[in-house]
């Protein structure tokens, strides 16, 4: 038979094993669930005439029988199909059924199948029956589990057998071997014996010793062959055997540094990273364990300032092996990481890191105007004003516990408030104020800047003697523009009147 057709009759196999009733699994009865039974156990022997019969939960109006022919090559040939012989309703909720069947053609090694597709329950048990006298081998039953597990210690796998009658118990047994990482051979199989054999009536145990294995940590594909004394050999079946004799490798690696854990099941990183508060910071993980195929089963969680402990949000857990945080409270966190890898093996590594608290950052205003470190403010006495801090900001856990206080020419005036009042100063005058604004984690800043308070009287005293002022300067003006303007008007209008001398006049003077 080719290796091809093996892989699918491997797979074939695989979805039926669920259905087939081995003998050496106790199941869990579902009453749910429909129930159909054999009287007979498997490997019984029929010369002529084929004789079967069990019980039911179900009426069997639609169940039907194949004879499937079991060859020494593993391939199946249906040879005969039909229904039941006779049903028989015992009680309410049972049935008794029959198969008398003629096989007096038949020398075979087979499987006697009934099936009953109920909805949402399809029903399938067999039992392998020799039939006749000839082509008879041993046979390997669907055996629980087909997935072994070798870690710590070692195991023992039992595994059904029956062989046709008047046949030596003495069987050998043949075991191949490929790394199968998702349960496919990535090469050829090869020989295998390490383990130890040991058989009984009904079954074979084989022993893996883990220290005599010789073979990789890894997912491991086995068949195996049964031959008995007359050298004949049954048919092939598989299982998978995954060996992990060693612990994960954890590499833990944060956005500011990289830090590597692994060796023993227990390990603390010692360097500290330290970030802003609230300010993010990303931890990603990654395991490795050897061989390929494993699932690792990886659980965050925070240890917080005071001690406590959280998992992370949803928020937090960007992937399975990634997370970004927002811490928000100041003080030593550690990200501890809990890894489990696919047999057990547990790995805890853990890395602190400290969060540095931020100070507050002070907005004072005083109506819209906002004063700044150094400011200098000139008011007038009576006037109603308010220097007001109240939109000074911090972290989101800190912002609605910030304590403010006000010192006036290095005397505390008033804690607890974000506001000073006009009627908080009663005199006139230069003052010297601070506000000093400090968060619950000790964290604070200050603004320092002058207040100046005039008198109402001598302001209003300085404007009316500038009024007074200003009024005479203009008025004077007035005066000399208008001065001036009279001048040039008068000599503007002003008339030259020619002189005449009289004749007589200039006679006289001849004389």
């Amino acid at each position: 038979m080719g290796e091809p057709r093996r892989w699918v009759m491997f797979a074939l196999l695989c979805l039926l094993i669920p259905l087939y009733q081995a003998p050496l699994v106790q199941a869990v009865p579902n009453r749910n669930s429909p129930d159909l039974t054999f009287f007979q156990q498997d490997g019984m022997s029929f010369n002529e005439t084929l004789y079967l019969n069990g019980s039911s939960d179900f009426p069997l109006t639609d169940s039907e029988w194949l004879l499937v022919l079991h060859s020494s090559n593993n391939s199946l040939v249906q040879l005969d199909s039909g229904k039941l012989t006779s049903v028989t309703a015992v009680s309410e909720d049972r049935w008794d059924w029959e198969l008398e069947l003629n096989i007096s053609s038949y020398d075979c090694t087979c499987e006697l199948i009934i099936t009953d597709f109920k909805p949402n329950h399809p029903i399938q048990v067999s039992r392998i029956v020799y039939l006749g006298s000839q082509n008879h081998h041993p046979f390997i039953l669907p055996f629980h589990p087909p997935f072994l597990l070798l870690s710590d210690h070692d195991i023992e796998l039992e595994i059904p057998v029956i062989s046709p009658q008047q046949t030596s118990s003495e069987v050998f047994v043949n075991l191949g071997v490929c790394s199968a990482p998702d349960g496919i051979c990535l090469g050829e199989m090869v020989d295998f014996s390490n383990f130890n054999l040991s058989s009984n009536t009904q079954s074979l145990q084989l022993l893996f010793e883990q220290d005599n294995l010789d073979l990789d940590d890894g997912y491991w594909l086995f068949n195996i062959t049964v031959v008995d004394s007359l050298l004949r050999s049954s048919n092939t079946e598989y299982f998978l055997l995954l060996i992990d004799q060693n612990i994960p490798q954890v590499t833990l690696a944060c956005d500011l540094d990289s830090i590597a854990v692994s060796g023993d099941l227990t390990e603390t990183n010692s360097s500290v990273n330290t970030v802003k508060e609230n300010s993010p910071i990303s931890f990603s993980a990654s395991v490795e364990d050897g061989y390929l195929g494993g699932e690792n089963v990886l659980t965050w969680t925070l240890l917080l300032p005071d001690g406590s402990r959280r998992p992370l949000t949803s928020d937090e857990r960007v992937s399975d092996t990634l997370i970004s945080l927002n811490p928000d409270v100041p003080g030593t966190w550690v990200v501890e990481l809990l890894v489990r890898d696919t047999v057990g093996w547990l790995v805890h590594s853990s890395v602190q890191f400290e969060v540095e608290n931020l100070a507050p950052v002070i907005q004072l205003e005083l109506d819209t105007f906002v004063l700044t470190e150094g400011s200098i403010v000139t008011l007038t006495s009576g006037d109603v004003w308010e220097l007001n801090s109240s939109k000074t900001s911090d972290t989101i856990n800190d912002d609605s516990d910030l304590l403010h206080t006000w010192y006036v020419n290095g005397n505390t005036l008033v804690t607890g408030k974000s506001t000073l009042q006009s009627s908080d100063f009663s005199e006139t005058g230069t003052y010297d104020v601070r506000l000093v604004v400090q968060d619950n984690d000790g964290a604070s800043s200050e603004i320092s800047f002058q207040v100046h308070i005039s008198d109402v009287a001598t302001s209003n005293t300085m404007s009316t003697q500038a009024l007074m002022l200003s009024g005479s300067v203009v008025i004077i003006a007035i005066i000399l523009i208008g001065f001036l303007v009279n001048t040039s008007r008068k000599h503007a209008n002003q008339t030259v009147v020619p002189k005449w001398v009289a004749k007589e006049s200039a006679k006289d003077s001849e004389d």
